[in-house]
């Protein structure tokens, strides 16, 4: 009894963990779309600078670590690692903690006043974060390759 409530305790913080990282990875590429077009002097321009620093020190790193740590002791428990279909989802995530620390590098270049992208690059990989959530979904429902 005690493994089953283990293990439903920490599958819960997994899929909380993981749904706020998710939040904070479609929310920050869409703060970076409004930030890109303001003037590097305006006070709209600072207070984005200070949004999206909060949004990654307070929610999407905690997130991103709770989840790993989470997920890597369900993943020990449970020796689904053994299993093909997890190999995707593991890579899958991999790309989706890439893509959240190509997003924090972003955030210092608009801090130092350095970013150089536009809106419409912003806009297009606002969408990456999007399509890595579906493929692990549907990786870890249908559990594929089995």
């Amino acid at each position: 009894m005690d493994l089953i409530l283990s293990y439903n305790f920490l599958k819960t913080i997994h899929i909380i963990s993981f749904t706020t990282w998710m939040a904070g990875l479609f929310y920050l590429p869409r703060l970076f779309v409004y930030h890109s077009k303001e003037n590097k002097n305006s006070k709209t321009y600072s207070t984005f600078i200070i949004m999206e620093k909060k949004l990654l020190k307070y929610i999407m790193n905690p997130s991103f670590i709770i989840t790993f740590v989470s997920g890597l002791i369900l993943v020990l428990q449970t020796k689904q690692y053994e299993e093909r279909w997890f190999i995707i989802k593991f890579l899958l995530v991999v790309f989706m903690s890439v893509f959240h620390m190509y997003c924090a590098k972003v955030r210092i270049s608009f801090e130092k006043m350095l970013n150089e992208k536009d809106e419409k690059f912003f806009r297009i990989i606002n969408e990456i974060p999007t399509i890595l959530f579906l493929g692990i979904v549907v990786i870890v429902v249908f559990k594929p390759f089995n």
